[in-house]
Parts: structure tokens; sequence; C-alpha cells
């Protein structure tokens, strides 16, 4: 058995800038590695519910092994702090735990997840990762087993081959991508170490056809065949970071900047920028899986729980190129510090750190150990504030712009004139959680003051009828500008100059006519019947809501102008600091509301 690390016998000061967090793991690092089971049928698997949900740490869940990551890297990394490195009975550990993880293997090369023999993209794909850079740590670090470290290298290899060849695991990844580029990284690792011409050849042929099968013509990574924040940001983001650690200076860099750019400019019209810096209101009830209203700028965190509240982003490392990342990640200066607020929250606490939640999903996550080495990059003031600057809605305070995917008719509309900008979403549903219909909108002083909030129905651009919310099924739209049909095509374009106008049914009697002025947007609704109107505000904590129907933040007034009475209800949903609440309009048979800016 491990005993614990005496963490009191070190400082902060032993730890280097980008090891701040690493004094929570090393205090609770014993009691993850005395979880791996040293005798019996599960012998070398990690029993401790600290990484995942708690009802899936299972020994078939090849995801609870991700965490021989955390194992490999105490024993490998050579610090003053590190009292486990090299370690007898620590080896042993990871030894019986790598053994344990090439047992669970399907002879394929496939991996399980949530059941026995029910092999996944997943648990495949992800597995490449996190063992790519095991075997970097290993390469360089203490003798393990010989023998056991080749079953190692090939168990990693077959995973690699199977993800690139086992046909359903390629339609798994069309629809789930994040989960396929698990492995563009995982490749590049495996290859930096042992050069393979197959394997080479079979990662080629897939990240060519990934530019086209994986990826929307709208810009967004395919999730359940639609756009999701949460993924991007989170699982993505790491896909990305490893892979172009590798790539980086090669032929292959391309094919990632060439992704990155597609998506940063989608993105770059679904994330409005709030004025004060705070952050990014998201186009949110487009998400298929996850659900992300805001974007916050990362700041370092000390482990644990602590860990998922630090923000979306940590580093921009394709910035060093491309210029629109920029706008999203965190400064030279402010990284700095960051730093120094971290260092100063240690010492002030030191040697106390958070306690290990067991039982919460990310308690001790390998993810705080696999990107320690990839390169990082953070832009300057001046560069962060250039790539602001061309953020389309602030570049440009007069355009309508549309996305179209190719797959399924989902229609993205844009609409940016003086005093407003909104995002507009249609289509065919994708998921049962997406809102249609007004996704956003945002004034360039004010900033986000309407969002659609994901998966809900009183909080949710719309109109309801009969107790259901019409924009959460399909919207069969028909577009017009100054009159003239407009007939959404796959691609990205800038439509033509003129008041746009949206029309859709609502159920089989009803329709509604959205037209977007210079200065202000019209809603009409045509409904036999009942019905009411929901509009989902955005209020801070300074803003005030007058008579109902107008939000006032700053200098700023927002106003719906009605012939028919207005009501507000508070929820308990938040983008960012702001608290969504629901202005309320009822009305029978017709309606006509005006949105607009004083």
């Amino acid at each position: 058995m491990l005993n614990p690390a005496p963490v009191a016998d070190f400082s902060p000061a032993d730890f280097a800038d980008g090891e701040l967090d690493l004094p929570y793991y090393l205090s609770h690092f014993h009691r993850v590695a005395n979880a791996v089971e040293m005798d019996g049928p599960d012998r070398g698997f990690i029993n401790i519910s600290v990484w995942r949900r708690p009802k899936d740490n299972k020994p078939h869940n090849a995801r609870i092994m991700e965490n021989i990551l955390a194992l490999a890297f105490f024993f490998c990394t050579d610090r003053p702090w590190n009292v486990f490195y090299a370690q007898p009975d620590l080896r042993q550990r990871l030894e019986a735990a790598l053994d344990f993880w090439c047992g669970i293997q399907n002879g394929d090369g496939r991996f399980s997840e949530y059941g026995p023999g029910n092999w996944n993209l997943a648990a495949t794909a992800f597995a490449t990762k996190f063992m790519g850079q095991t075997l970097h740590l290993l390469d360089s670090g203490p003798d393990i087993d010989s023998a056991l470290h080749e079953r190692v290298i090939a168990a990693d290899r077959k995973a690699l081959y199977a993800t690139f060849t086992i046909d359903e695991l390629q339609t798994q990844g069309r629809n789930f991508t994040n989960q396929y580029a698990n492995a563009w990284g995982g490749a590049l690792a495996y290859l930096d170490l042992f050069p393979d011409a197959e394997l080479e050849r079979l990662l080629d042929q897939r990240l060519e056809e990934s530019l086209t099968e994986f990826q929307s013509p709208a810009g967004y990574f395919y999730e359940r065949s639609g756009p999701d924040w949460g993924y991007f940001l989170g699982t993505h983001h790491s896909d990305i970071h490893v892979a172009y650690h590798y790539a980086r200076g090669t032929d292959r860099a391309s094919i990632f900047l060439e992704k990155e750019r597609r998506w940063y400019d989608w993105f770059s019209y679904n994330a409005v920028r709030e004025p004060d810096g705070t952050g990014y209101a998201l186009n949110s009830g487009v998400e298929t899986r996850q659900q992300r209203a805001f974007l916050t700028e990362y700041r370092a965190n000390l482990g644990g729980a602590e860990r998922s509240n630090s923000g979306d982003i940590d580093t921009t490392a394709l910035g060093e190129v491309l210029e629109l990342p920029r706008a999203y990640g965190r400064t030279v200066e402010a990284h700095a510090r960051d730093i120094a607020d971290a260092r100063a929250r240690l010492e002030a606490n030191w040697p106390a750190v958070a306690p290990l939640q067991v039982g919460e999903f990310w308690a001790f996550t390998p993810y705080a150990f696999l990107h320690r080495d990839h390169i990082t990059w953070y832009p300057t003031l001046e560069q962060k504030e250039a790539a602001t600057a061309m953020l389309p809605y602030i570049a440009r305070d007069h355009f309508t712009h549309q996305r179209v995917d190719s797959r399924h008719p989902v229609v993205f509309t844009f609409v940016r004139r003086p005093t407003y900008y909104v995002a507009f979403n249609t289509g065919p549903v994708l998921s049962a959680q997406q809102r249609y219909g007004l996704g956003l909108l945002w004034h360039p002083r004010a900033g986000a003051v309407l969002q659609s909030q994901t998966d809900t129905d009183h909080a949710a651009w719309g109109t309801v009828v009969n107790g259901t919310l019409c924009e959460k099924a399909d919207i069969a739209a028909v577009f017009r500008i100054d009159g003239d049909p407009v007939i959404p095509r796959p691609g990205r374009r800038d439509l033509p100059d003129g008041d746009l106008e949206i029309t859709y049914p609502l159920g089989e009697s009803g329709s509604k006519t959205i037209l977007f002025a210079s200065d202000a947007i019209t809603v009409s609704v045509n409904y036999p019947g009942a019905f009411t109107e929901v509009l989902p505000l955005l209020k801070g904590e300074l803003d005030t809501i007058k008579n109902g129907s107008v939000l006032t933040r700053g200098d700023v007034s927002l106003c719906i102008e009605t012939e028919n009475a207005l009501t507000l209800s508070d929820t308990d949903l938040k983008s960012g600091d702001r608290q969504v609440v629901t202005a309320y309009i009822n009305a029978e048979n017709t309606l006509t509301y005006r949105i607009a800016f004083q």
C-alpha cells in the first residue's frame, strides 16, 4: 500500500507555475493508487469512483482505466515533490492496471464502456489518446516489465487500427465526432514513438475524409448530426490540442488548422461578446447533446471540483497561426496574473487542499495529466483585441448571413443591424433538447438581452399552444428579402441587402412571421385560439425591468411593444452572471409585437 505524500514537508515554492494544481492530486494520489485491485479476477481494475459516474465504475468500462495515465505520471515524473517517483509499490500497481487494460480489450482492438462486450467508439478512441501520453511517459521513465510494455504498445496499436478500419466505428464517428477525434492525437503520439507506415496511411486517409464527413459545411463538428458547444469546448478542444502538438511544423498541421479555422468562423457568429469582457453568450438552443449557455475565460485551478468551474478554453494553441481563436483565450498578461492569483491561494491555505469527493465525476481526472508537456500559446492583449475586432457582428454593423448543413436542411441565419444582432435557427429538430427560432438577441453596448435555453419550454423563445412550445418541433421556414424568395443552400454566405422576413407554420393551422428591419424586429403570430408567446430575457444584477416590457441595462433599454398584457416570471436558470427572466404575452387568434432598443 502507498502511504500518503507528506505534502506539508514541501511548500508552494517547490511547484512550478504549471504545477499549481498538482498539490491536490499529490495529496490524494495514494487513495487512487491503493484502489487498484491487486487480487482476484479484477486484478488491476482502478476500483474507486473518481472519474466518470459512480454507476459506470465497473471493470468492463475502459473509460475508468484512463486514470492509468495518473499512475504513470507519478511513477515517471522526476520532481522534488514527487515522492512516488520510481516507487516499487507504485510500479506493481501500474503494471497490474496495464495488464488489466490489455485483458479487457476485444480481439479486434475495441474496448467497452457501458456493459461487458458492448464495444464502442468512445471507449476505444479515448483509450488511444490517454495511452498515447502514457506511452510517452513510460518511454522516458523508469523501467517496467518489458514484456508487459510491449503488450501495451501492441494493444494501443490495435485500438488505433480498429478505430480507423471498423465500419461501425466510422459510422459512430460521423455522428459523435468528439469521440473519433481522440484518435488523431492518439495516433500521432504513437507514431512519434513507433513509426508505422500502415498506421500512418490509415491516419492520413481518415483525416482527409474527416474534413467533409465529420464537419458540416456550416462549420460545426457533428454531434448527433448537429452542433454542440460543450463537446467542442471540452473534448474536441483537447483532441485538437494533442494532435496539433505532434503535427505542428509538419504537413499534417494544415489539416488541423483548416478544421479549426472553419469551426471558429462558425463559432464567431454564434457566440456574442459581452461588452464588459466577462465572456460570450452562446446560441445555446441549437445544442444537440450538452447544455452550455455561456463561455467564460479560463483561470488556473487548484484541482478537484474547482477544475469544472475554471472556465472553458485553457489555451488556444492554434492561435499562434489562426487569428479568431485569440478572441476567446486568455492573454499572456491575464495568464501571468492568473498564475500569481493561484499561487497566492495555494500559499494562503497550505498545505490544505480540497477534499477528494469520491463519487464526483471529475474528482480525479486523467485530463489533469494529459497536456502537461504539450504546446501552450497565449495571445498578447493587442492580439486578443485585434481578433475581437474581427468578430463579424463587431467588424460590421449591417449584414444578413446564412449557414446551412448538407446532411440535414438545418438553416442558421444571422442578422446584424446597427442596433441589434440576432441568431435565428430553423429546420428539422435533430435532438429533443433543441429549441429553434430566435436563439440570441444582442446589442453592441448592452450585450446579450435574450437567449433561448436548451431543453426548456418556459425559457426558450417561441409560441406555446396547448401547453407545447411550437419551436421545439421542426420549423419549415420560408425566407424572403424585400419580398424576394431566398433558397437556403449548403455552406456559408452573406445574403443580399434588405429587410429579411422569415415565415413558418405553427401547427396545422397557424403561422408566424418575423420581420428584421433596420431598427426593430416585428413578430406576427396567427393561430385560431389561445396561445402564449415566450421571451427569455437575461437580467443582470443592476438591470431593471419597468412595466414588465422594458429591460434597461446602463443607457440602453430593450422595449417589447404590444397591445397585449405582458407578465414576467423568474426562473432558476442563468447565463453567465445573468438570470433568465421569462416574459409571457397571452393572446388569442392574432398577436403582433415589436422588439426595439432605445
